[in-house]
């Protein structure tokens, strides 16, 4: 059974993802070149690794999870954010990625359609007991 969830808008999404694109940031510059490797890492495993919440999306109250409501994990994350590494050797690929989030009738970017997540206000979770 599929239940509906509240789709995170964009303005929320944008927020959360400028919050990691700090921490990404801060661990690539602020480490040297160990940070490189960690700052890789984040940005790969951000969302698997608070069950389907990156820092920044805990902060704006969003969760990225499966199509049909289950938690993502670390290699659900790592399908959904490997199109950004493509993003810093080919940058017109955020384009590509923009157009495709707002051609989407439920606004879900490339990433999300290739590990079959969406990402939801997190009030929307429901909570199994």
């Amino acid at each position: 059974m599929v239940e509906e969830f509240t789709p995170a808008d964009w303005q929320t999404r944008s927020l959360a993802f400028l919050i990691d694109l700090i921490v990404y940031i801060a661990l690539f510059y602020g480490l040297g070149g160990f940070g490189h490797f960690l700052a890789m890492l984040y940005i790969l495993f951000r969302d698997g690794i608070f069950s389907g919440q990156s820092i920044g999306k805990k902060v704006m109250g969003i969760q990225v999870v499966h199509t049909d409501g289950r938690a993502i994990h670390l290699v659900d994350s790592s399908f959904r954010n490997v199109l950004f590494l493509f993003y810093v050797v080919f940058p017109v690929a955020i384009v590509v990625e923009t157009v495709a989030l707002l051609r989407n009738p439920e606004h879900r970017r490339l990433g999300d359609r290739i590990a079959k997540t969406r990402v939801i206000r997190k009030e929307a979770v429901a909570v199994l007991a």
